[in-house]
């Protein structure tokens, strides 16, 4: 028998009843495409001739959207602003089918929106429309008194805060989240950006990318022997159960109770890399919720993550697919 039989078994499942908690900063992925055809006479750029306008889910809500693909049951705190953008937010969450959504609005803050304005398949120019002021203290107690009723009212297995520093988490409050997840049982898994990447003690997950843990340490060395310092540096200092340090096209580097190990991945065509990051969080937080191995994340993380760079644009992953990788990969 196969050693990842079961835990490919445990993916395939129907996650209807596995609900994870997304909380993190919300926006939308705007792209703007067209045909440039001629340069402009006011000033050396293209002239593009729109053809669509397309919104997508983007940071946190994006991870949602990762988790209903795999069909788990989720749910998202957010926030966004009073606005248009704020209302398209709210549709496209409920396309996908978000279980229980706490969309919290500010008036005195725009939702978040990257505009990627995009002429013949190449992208041209990013606008990003944001504030990265953080939210007041009265926000911060509703969000608190929400979650503590959604961890009282629902079983919610994982806890996944998706920081982009855009303002909803911030140092005042994350240690009252995470001690909150900690006595109702709950595991956490972050995403951090790095603002705030030090206030994220005591989690169970805590997945940067390489340039993230770098900036943050300022480690000289990015040599990959020099990967078991950095993430034994990380560990201590964070107090986290697990480091997972994402690589790009070198794979995945993990550090659980055992010696950590890089997990290579398989050479892809990359497309695009926006919004990998969401699908490998995604992915980790459901091999978190069901106990699965260090090595099984890793591939599932690895694969789901490639697979979304080899499409254009922010994308959730497909289970189908990933599931056929998987059996290819491990078999």
């Amino acid at each position: 028998m196969n050693k990842f039989e079961t835990e490919i078994g445990q993916l395939k499942m129907d996650h209807k009843d596995l609900h994870i908690l997304v909380l993190g900063d919300i926006m939308i992925d705007r792209y703007i495409r067209g045909q440039a055809t001629r340069i402009s006479p006011e000033a050396p750029v293209p002239v593009v001739l729109w053809k669509e306008t397309e919104d997508k889910l983007g940071g946190a809500s994006n991870v949602v959207a990762n988790l209903k693909a795999m069909g788990c049951k989720t749910s998202l705190m957010g926030l966004c602003g009073d606005d248009a953008d704020g209302q398209i937010l709210n549709h496209l969450l409920s396309e996908i089918d978000c279980d229980h959504l706490f969309l919290i609005k500010d008036s005195k803050r725009p939702t978040t929106v990257k505009t990627r304005i995009v002429a013949d398949q190449h992208q041209i120019v990013r606008v990003d429309q944001e504030t990265e002021a953080e939210i007041g203290k009265d926000l911060q107690e509703t969000c608190l008194q929400s979650l503590y009723s959604i961890f009282k009212s629902q079983d919610i297995k994982v806890l996944i805060l998706q920081d982009y520093n855009k303002g909803f988490l911030h140092k005042e409050w994350i240690g009252r989240i995470i001690e909150l997840a900690r006595l109702q049982g709950v595991k956490v898994v972050v995403d951090p950006k790095k603002n705030h990447f030090f206030d994220y003690k005591g989690v169970h997950l805590f997945k940067p990318n390489l340039k993230e843990a770098i900036q943050a340490t300022e480690w000289v060395s990015k040599h990959p022997e020099d990967l078991p310092h950095l993430s034994k540096y990380l560990k201590n200092k964070l107090l986290c159960d697990k480091i997972m340090i994402t690589l790009a096209a070198e794979g995945i580097w993990i550090e659980g109770k055992n010696r950590g190990q890089v997990y290579k991945t398989r050479t892809r065509k990359v497309a695009d890399v926006s919004g990998a990051g969401d699908t490998v969080i995604s992915l980790a937080a459901i091999c978190v919720a069901y106990s699965l191995s260090d090595e099984f994340m890793a591939v599932c993380c690895n694969a789901g993550g490639g697979q979304v760079c080899e499409r254009s644009g922010v994308v959730p992953v497909r289970k189908d697919e990933l599931l056929r990788e998987l059996e290819e990969i491990l078999s």
